[in-house]
Order: structure tokens, then C-alpha cells, then sequence
């Protein structure tokens, strides 16, 4: 079964106000186009044909966008609670959809097409960059024997960070059924507000094979804000 994949972009973007007054984070303009087009863009190049866009948050301006857009399918869930949970709820309202290997994306993530390149191999992976500075708000990756043995914002106890984990995986088709499983848990115990990162966690916690994707040295930036912007128009003016 080919390779497919999965965008999250159901939440307000509050902190690019008023860029996004009236439309999502994934419909803002950056470098020439809207976000989730570059996201699109990439993953066609990488022969990725079938998406699962996960909307909330003014899903009309993203189906304006992708109106006629005839080289990637794109099927849109919505997640009708964005106001109140965070990425693993819109995970889990995508699961349905999601059959064989996927590749997970974050909705704010601009990245050159290259930056894939890692991810085109048959395992659960994380992109990781171990090259920058790391900050409370970046979610941190520990790594031992080859494998990822923790990720999060707070690392627990004995876990040193070598890396920051991006915003994209792949999930394995064999470990998803677990992943949604543990996800689920996480919500039913009170983690509305709850990433995806600690389904990941949860799966390590129990044994699972997940490993690091390098990306070091690869363009890419996460836009929460309008300092990411601005440094995103940078890095991406020429491409």
C-alpha cells in the first residue's frame, strides 16, 4: 500500500492574529503560497497522493485553497472539539482514515521537500534536528542505543535531549492500532490538552521500536508566531 499522509491543522493560530482572523494557521500566506500547499507540494514530490487534512478552525478558507487540486486527494475530518484538545484528539479523528504507513505532519510546518528524504524507509520514525538550541516550548528527544527512549516538552528523569523532534513522523501500519489505543487512553483519563508526543511516549514506556530520523542541517521552521514568519519568509524567499 502506498505511502500516505496526515496534516493537523484544526487550531486558531492565536499568536499570528490578525493574519489569522478568518482563516487557520494552515492557510496563511508564507514565501509565495499558503502553508498546507507547500506541505502538499512536498509530499507529491515524494509521491504521496492520498491526505488526510485534519480541519476545525474556518475549515472553508483551506477547502477554498484546494479546490481543483488534482494531484494529491485530499479528504478533510474535522475535529469538532479544536477549541478544546490539542493535536493526539486530532490524531485520533483521523485514525479512521488512516490504513497502512503514514506520514504525520503538523499543520505549522514549512520544510524543504529534501527534508523527507529520511522518512522513506519502513519503520516508525521521528524527524529529529540535533543542531539547534533548545528551548522550553521545543519538544525534545532522548536517544539510546539507536532508539528514541523519550520525547516531550520535559524529559523525564535521566533522559539528557540530543535533538528536537520537528513535527513529522512516519507511523508503521503494524504499531498505528497501538498508537490510536494509547491515544485514546490519554484523552479518556482527562488529556484533552494532550500532544501527540505523549502517545509516542507511552508506546516507548511499553517497548516499542521507534527511531530518530536525522534532518539535521535541513530548512525547515515550525510558524507559532509572527517572529517564525518572519524568519520562515527568510530561509524560503528563493526556493
Amino acid at each position: 500500500m502506498a505511502l500516505h499522509a496526515v496534516i493537523l491543522a484544526a487550531g486558531y493560530g492565536s499568536r499570528l492574529r490578525p493574519l489569522t482572523d478568518g482563516r487557520p494557521k494552515a492557510a496563511v500566506p508564507v514565501a509565495g503560497q499558503a502553508l498546507v500547499l507547500h506541505t502538499l507540494d512536498a509530499l507529491a514530490r515524494w509521491g504521496v497522493r492520498e491526505v488526510v487534512l485534519v480541519v476545525g478552525y474556518e475549515r472553508g478558507a483551506l477547502e477554498a485553497l484546494l479546490a481543483g487540486r488534482s494531484d494529491v486527494r485530499v479528504r478533510m475530518v474535522e475535529n469538532a472539539a479544536y477549541r478544546t484538545t490539542n493535536t493526539l484528539a486530532s490524531l485520533l479523528c483521523a485514525a479512521p482514515l488512516l490504513e497502512g504507513d503514514f506520514l504525520l505532519l503538523d499543520g505549522d510546518l514549512l520544510f524543504e521537500p529534501d527534508l523527507l528524504g529520511p522518512l522513506m524507509r519502513p519503520a516508525t520514525l521521528l524527524a529529529i534536528d540535533r543542531g539547534r538550541p533548545l528551548d522550553d516550548d521545543a519538544v525534545k528527544v532522548a536517544v539510546a542505543d539507536g532508539r528514541i527512549a523519550a520525547v516531550g516538552k520535559r524529559l523525564a528523569a535521566g533522559h539528557r535531549a540530543v535533538g528536537e523532534s520537528i513535527g513529522l513522523a512516519r507511523v508503521e501500519a503494524a504499531l498505528a492500532p497501538a498508537l490510536f489505543a494509547a491515544g485514546r487512553e490519554i484523552l479518556e483519563a482527562g488529556g484533552a490538552q494532550a500532544y501527540y508526543e505523549a502517545a509516542f511516549q507511552r508506546l516507548i514506556d511499553d517497548g516499542a521500536r521507534l527511531l530518530p530520523a536525522d534532518v539535521t542541517g535541513r530548512r525547515w521552521v515550525e510558524i507559532d508566531d509572527h517572529d517564525d514568519l518572519r524568519r520562515a519568509e527568510a530561509l524560503f524567499a528563493a526556493v
